[in-house]
């Protein structure tokens, strides 16, 4: 794959560092008691089998993620590779166009349109063989 001199997908901002988690108010409490940190209200997406919260960390967030089902994607990542560090997301202008021009140049995606996300901002992922085996998230909070 050849890329063009102007970025793809330009960003300016680590919006969050997802982290999947086999118990949610547990791991808020960790965070509270070990970093003084407070997480927002906890959002679950049915659909998605997932539900989670985002704790403001300076400029960025931690996105912690707890599976509702085993068969989720956040289940399916904890089962397989357990608990830990899920995905970094990037925010970017127009997240469908930056989406459409990373597949026009061969790039592996999971979502070719953009969704909703759990922050109700729309949002796409990359494949994580995309960049170095990690899963990476492009979103859209404006």
């Amino acid at each position: 794959m050849t890329l063009p001199l102007r970025a793809p997908a330009p960003t300016r901002l680590v919006h969050h560092v997802g982290i999947a988690v086999n118990d949610l108010e547990a791991a808020i409490q960790r965070y509270r008691e070990l970093f003084g940190l407070e997480a927002g209200e906890i959002i679950e997406l049915e659909d998605r089998g997932v539900r989670g919260c985002f704790i403001p960390v300076g400029e960025t967030n931690l996105e912690l993620l707890q599976s509702t089902r085993p068969d989720g994607f956040i289940g399916s990542f904890v089962a397989s590779r357990g608990q830990g560090l899920h995905h970094i997301c990037f925010e970017v202008e127009g997240v469908g166009e930056r989406l459409k021009a990373l597949q026009g140049l061969g790039v592996p995606l999971i979502d070719e349109t953009p969704r909703l996300g759990l922050m109700g901002g729309l949002i796409g992922y990359l494949q994580p063989g995309a960049v170095n085996d990690v899963y990476v998230e492009l979103a859209q909070h404006h």
